[in-house]
């Protein structure tokens, strides 16, 4: 049973097609994740699926009543963290739609409730349509990928992760299709190259040959030519009637450096805290002995919602007396919202403003990110909040800072941007400080953590994954222990010849929910 139906719907922005949809459906009890590049229409698309927008042409049915969590903007005034977040999503949640639409509902949220909204949206009753760039959260809840791309969505059963090991095989496949192509082209290009040195070697008979001679040599020069160019024409048309094979895109590396003169020395500090109170105004966000951030680590600043993360990134970018900066240090601070763009200049000019290399290194970043030249006279204002996010931290990474404090810079990022920013992050030289609560950019990137917990920041010299392993085995051990000593007492419970029927029953219940949770752990 269908909880929407999608048939012939087409929506377009300008003169600009953003998609085609033929036909589509999902079931009642669908887990949906939409993915796709910023600025090819997810939201819109999200919009008109939840009757919010209509479109252009076409026909939605709807089985019951719907929900939109919207997007929060990263420039939206009433952002204020994770509690913005949770409310909205309580509110449309607390209606229990038939069909619950999701813009990016992990933005802002901290780690512990993200896993929250996992198991909230996975045990919900209804069918649930997700627009997220967090790829953990997506390969927890969704069954089938919707992707958007070059105006059509393709449909990829499983979760993210066997999303991305179908686009591989097609990758490869693709790949592959395109090599043959090349060779055989080569090939006939060769066959091409020879016929026509054949047609050069051909020579007119000598004057001084007898009529008898002339009969039984070669052709003349003039036949021999004429036969090579046909057959040259013959190979021509075979190329011509090769299948076009695009090339598959190949994601280009791009490495962030800095310039010589604002290099620092490896292993020499950046930033040293001494022991300090934070606030905000009466109340205590937390305490720390103090700490030291060096040259070229990449540390994450990690702690639930309204711990203090922003309050300590602003403190540092406002010189507190406890917090002190080498003196060589030129920062390069991301904030939430974008206060580095001109939304009135193109791509191209804000770019070109902030770039310390060579424009061909601006313009590698751009394209890393997935803005086309096609973009680069697109004025900022025209853009979308993820490709804002995109060319705002362009900007900060080719500006030449030695230290970078990023604050949430993977909010509102599209996948692809998010692995290209991966990428240039643990390739630059310099010293990273951030914060995100997307748990795969952060395994992937971060070498230490500053941790605020209870109230108190301390450094732990560990990459997060390994810590919360080390951390997490002692009560692994520990909650073993303890369901293997509960199943031995059932097994002595259930010797005793006085049990009831329905003690049996529910002692034989709890026995097998204790293997189930050993097989678990």
């Amino acid at each position: 049973m269908f909880s929407i139906e999608i048939e012939q719907v087409k929506k377009e922005l300008g003169t600009r097609t953003l998609f085609q949809i033929p036909k589509l459906t999902a079931g009642t009890r669908a887990r949906i994740g939409l993915v796709g590049r910023n600025g090819v229409g997810k939201t819109t698309l999200f919009e008109i699926l939840a009757g919010i927008k209509e479109p252009d042409q076409g026909e939605i049915r709807r089985k019951g009543s719907t929900g939109y969590i919207r997007q929060l903007s990263p420039e939206d005034d009433r952002l204020s963290g994770g509690e913005k977040t949770r409310k909205w999503i309580k509110a449309e949640m607390r209606q229990r739609p038939a069909l619950l639409f999701a813009d990016e509902p992990t933005s802002n949220l901290d780690v512990e409730s993200v896993r929250h909204l996992e198991r909230q949206f996975k045990k919900y009753s209804g069918a649930v349509f997700l627009i997220s760039h967090d790829r953990a959260f997506l390969n927890e809840v969704v069954d089938t990928i919707w992707e958007l791309e070059n105006e059509i969505i393709t449909v990829y059963p499983g979760n993210y992760d066997a999303y991305l090991a179908a686009k591989a095989k097609q990758h490869e496949k693709a790949a592959q299709a395109y090599s043959e192509r090349q060779a055989k082209k080569s090939q006939l290009e060769e066959a091409i190259r020879h016929r026509e040195k054949e047609a050069g070697k051909q020579v007119r008979p000598s004057k001084r040959l007898t009529s008898k001679e002339i009969r039984s040599a070669k052709p003349s020069k003039g036949v021999q030519q004429k036969k090579q160019h046909k057959l040259i024409k013959a190979i021509e048309k075979r190329i011509d009637r090769l299948e076009t094979v695009e090339k598959p895109y190949q994601f280009k590396a791009v490495k962030i450096t800095i310039p010589k003169e604002r290099m620092l020395k490896p292993g020499s500090a950046v930033l040293t805290a001494q022991a300090l109170t934070l606030q905000a105004g009466e109340k205590v966000l937390f305490q720390t002995k103090g700490f030291t951030l060096r040259a070229g680590e990449k540390v994450v600043l990690s702690g639930v919602n309204a711990s203090g993360k922003t309050s300590l990134l602003r403190a540092i970018i406002g010189e507190d007396s406890a917090l002190r900066l080498s003196p060589d240090v030129t920062i390069g601070y991301f904030d939430q919202e974008l206060r580095n763009l001109d939304k009135a200049a193109t791509v191209l000019e804000n770019i070109q403003k902030a770039n310390v290399h060579e424009d061909k290194v601006a313009l590698d970043v751009l394209g890393s990110l997935h803005f086309d030249q096609e973009d680069w006279q697109k004025p900022v204002q025209v853009l979308s909040g993820g490709e804002r996010v995109k060319l705002s931290l362009a900007m900060l990474l080719t500006q030449g800072a030695n230290f970078l404090i990023l604050d949430e810079p993977t909010n509102y990022l599209d996948i692809e941007a998010l692995e290209a920013l991966e990428q240039m992050i643990a390739s630059y030289e310099g010293a990273v400080l951030f914060v995100s609560h997307d748990r795969m950019f952060t395994e992937k990137v971060a070498e230490k953590m500053l941790l605020i917990e209870e109230k108190e920041l301390r450094l732990i010299d560990q990459p997060p994954d390994v810590y919360k392993k080390e951390k997490e085995e002692p009560q692994v051990e520990e909650d073993k222990l303890l369901l293997t000593l509960r199943q031995s007492e059932i097994a002595a419970k259930l010797m005793e010849p006085q049990l009831s029927e329905a003690e049996k029953k529910a002692l034989d219940e709890e026995y097998f929910e204790i293997v189930r949770k050993l097989k678990h752990i």
